[in-house]
C-alpha cells in the first residue's frame, strides 16, 4: 500500500479533509445556473473537440466518396 495512502487512512485529520472537500464540493454544485454549465460545456466543445469535427468531415467525406464510387 502506498504510504500517502497508509498515512490518510490513519490520519486523524482525514474524516475532517473529507467533510470540507465535501462542503466545498456541495458549495461549487450549488453556485451552477443552467447558463453557467452551459457556457462550460460550450467551452470545453470549442477547446477539446474542434479536431474532431474537422477530422470527422475528413472522414466523412472520404468514405461518402469512396462509398459512391462502390455503389
Amino acid at each position: 500500500m502506498p504510504l500517502c495512502k497508509k498515512h490518510l487512512q490513519n490520519s486523524s485529520l482525514n474524516e475532517d479533509m473529507l467533510n470540507s472537500i465535501e462542503s466545498v464540493i456541495d458549495s461549487r454544485l450549488n453556485e451552477l445556473t443552467p447558463e453557467l454549465v452551459k457556457e462550460i460545456v460550450q467551452t470545453l466543445i470549442k477547446e477539446h473537440l474542434d479536431w474532431l469535427v474537422v477530422w470527422g468531415g475528413v472522414f466523412g467525406g472520404l468514405i461518402g466518396l469512396v462509398s459512391s464510387f462502390l455503389l
